[in-house]
């Protein structure tokens, strides 16, 4: 939704930043790869129900994909290469949180808690590749409900209120 109906204001106020990056000599390969990192810690803040610090986390773990772009379009660089790199590092990046989710869940709650972690994870993965499969096959596939950046912004609301959200929110991305 937000990269259909938002994607030219986002890009008019990402734009600035993206060439302050670029002066100072960060790549879009940088944030791109850097994202996976920080999901990484944000998902063990998570399993470890650090609340204030996985929100925190989480934020700088969504924060690359939000740049990586208008670095590359400062500089120049932007390709289908890059375009990959960024499909792939956003997979691994929902893979740390979600995993990170389940395992939260589970040791909350028990039993199968995290399940629910692991269907909206492969809910996750089907906008993604419905997306590039239309693509694929010449039809156009950009917007939807609840694409990566939504995804992001309903996690980190779920996980700041964990005990009375979390569950909910993960029904709500397994649905949409």
């Amino acid at each position: 939704m937000l990269d259909g109906n938002w994607r030219r204001p986002i890009d008019a106020a990402v734009a600035p930043i993206g060439r302050g990056l670029r002066r100072i000599g960060i790549t879009a390969d940088h944030l791109t790869g850097l994202g996976p990192i920080l999901a990484a810690v944000a998902g063990v803040l998570i399993a470890t129900g650090n609340v204030v610090w996985s929100v925190v986390a989480g934020v700088a773990a969504c924060l690359p994909d939000l740049l990586d772009g208008a670095v590359a379009k400062a500089s120049g660089t932007t390709s289908k290469r890059g375009a990959y790199f960024d499909s792939i590092s956003d997979r691994v990046s929902d893979t740390f949180l979600f995993m990170g989710v389940a395992w939260y869940l589970t040791d909350r709650d028990g039993g199968q808690a995290g399940f629910i972690a692991m269907a909206a994870l492969c809910t996750a993965f089907l906008v993604s590749y419905q997306r590039a499969k239309a693509e694929s096959m010449g039809y156009d596939a950009k917007g939807g409900i609840l694409e990566r950046a939504e995804r992001c912004a309903l996690l980190g609301v779920g996980v700041a209120f964990a005990a009375q959200l979390l569950v909910p929110v993960m029904w709500v991305i397994f649905l949409l």
